[in-house]
């Protein structure tokens, strides 16, 4: 069932590549943990070369299904296929840091710190001095700790200081590692 519809991703038509994309988050949504596996790496060989037009379906996915398994697929395959990120897969993996869901939440963050990059890093930079949820936050600074330069420590160095316990515990961590670099 994966080989037709990884062939799929290679079709000419941006139609037939985007109902594979979703047929194939589909598919890894429903089939056992144990099998899912396997069939991820398959599909992540050849995605591998994604253009935008193969990524969009799945940017799509994370920003607006319901179902936390499709979401959850999309971020982890987000950090697997995408090299060069542009602002609207950073901005819905930086906005599913906040998902109810904590698996969905930690695929975005192993899939940003997997992308890093200058614009990750403005986004990340962004969320930790934000309003939003301690957690999302707190992820983000653990982020920073892996893809930061000196504008991160900066802001890192300053959360330590921070009213939320889980955003100071990260800060310090993160500020190890930024300073071991």
């Amino acid at each position: 069932m994966v080989e037709p519809l990884a062939a799929a991703l290679n079709d000419p038509d941006e139609g037939v590549r985007s109902a594979a994309i979703y047929s194939i988050i589909e598919l890894l949504s429903n089939v056992d943990t144990q099998k899912s596996h396997s069939i991820r790496e398959r599909i992540v060989t050849e995605l591998q070369d994604a253009d935008d037009a193969t990524v969009e379906p799945i940017v799509e996915i994370l920003e607006e299904s319901s179902q936390q398994r499709q979401r959850r697929n999309a971020a982890w395959f987000l950090g697997r296929v995408v090299d060069e990120p542009n602002r609207k897969t950073v901005d819905v993996l930086v906005d599913a840091l906040e998902s109810d869901d904590t698996q969905t939440a930690q695929f975005a963050a192993t899939s940003l710190a997997e992308m890093g990059g200058e614009l990750v890093e403005d986004e990340l930079l962004e969320l930790v001095e934000s309003d939003a949820p301690d957690d999302a936050r707190a992820q983000g600074v653990f982020i920073l700790g892996k893809v930061g330069g000196e504008r991160s420590r900066d802001v890192v160095e300053n959360l330590t200081e921070d009213d939320s316990k889980q955003v100071r515990k990260r800060a310090f961590s993160a500020i190890s590692k930024l300073k071991g670099r």
